[in-house]
């Protein structure tokens, strides 16, 4: 499937809001080509996650940011399901602790950044210490601004330190959040989920939709890009996530290649010389 058709471009243009972006993607890609273009990229991706992982000069941070029910779980499973979960890690940051608190926001964040060789996804982020608290009103526009300088500049460090940075927001519309919030109220296996703040932030849907298109048009960066990735249709929000970590992750194939092939070039003849060794020890 030609990629145009569902890999959105990364967030640049002064003028963007989510208000103006599809949370349906492209009506002419179909759910079973959709489907089936997922799982392909899926198992390029789990075979670039074997090579990074062996050559350990490079990690991958994806971050899933959206609003309740947009569909982070959801995602978390279809990675690690069609991936390799051997060599990923996952993080779901919920209220700061009273030990995390004791720390600057970032603190926890830091702590959970994979090391090299492996995928990290983040189930929520940093990101909510400058859209959430500002939303609800937690934090001042001086507080607001100062954090997304040192956001900046922290995603700055990670990439300097051989991180792929993906930044996902999930797009759904008001009436999807509806439904699937109503949904886990009758589904036991979804009991966890519910919590009346869910439905108390219905009433903020539209200044999330505001804060969030400030704050991630001030930090999607060419080393730190922010995707609006359409997710009223769970397979097609799949299909794009697939896509962009292949994206991210195959210009990378031919060094972790180069990596690998002389790391086995240098312990095949490390055992060679132990063989030469143990033969001619043998033969005294």
């Amino acid at each position: 499937m030609n990629e145009s058709l569902y890999l959105p471009q990364p967030i640049t243009d002064g003028t963007f809001h989510l208000r103006a972006c599809s949370c349906i993607g492209t009506p002419s890609v179909t759910k079973e080509d959709g489907k089936a273009a997922a799982e392909a990229l899926m198992s390029d991706v789990s075979e670039l996650e074997a090579l990074m992982y062996g050559a350990g000069t490079h990690r991958v941070v994806l971050v899933l940011q959206g609003l309740d029910a947009s569909g982070k779980d959801g995602v978390v499973r279809f990675v690690i399901g069609r991936g390799d979960p051997v060599t990923s890690l996952v993080t779901s940051f919920k209220m700061p602790t009273p030990i995390e608190v004791g720390h600057d926001f970032l603190w926890r964040i830091h702590h959970a950044v994979p090391p090299r060789g492996m995928l990290g996804i983040f189930n929520r982020s940093h990101y909510e210490d400058v859209v959430a608290t500002r939303v609800r009103n937690s934090i001042d526009a001086q507080t607001q601004a100062q954090r997304i300088g040192h956001i900046t500049a922290f995603e700055s460090l990670l990439a300097d330190d051989g991180t792929i940075l993906i930044k996902c927001y999930l797009h759904i519309d008001a009436d999807e959040q509806a439904t699937r919030l109503m949904a886990r109220e009758h589904e036991l296996i979804t009991a966890w989920k519910l919590a009346p703040d869910d439905w108390h932030d219905r009433g903020l849907f539209e200044s999330y939709l505001d804060v969030y298109s400030d704050v991630m048009l001030r930090t999607s960066t060419d080393r730190a890009p922010w995707y609006v990735v359409p997710a009223n249709r769970k397979w097609y929000r799949n299909l794009v996530i697939a896509g962009l970590l292949k994206q991210h992750m195959e210009p990378y194939r031919d060094a972790w290649v180069q990596t690998l092939a002389q790391m086995q070039a240098e312990r095949i003849a490390a055992i060679e010389s132990v063989r030469q060794r143990s033969t001619g020890g043998a033969g005294r």
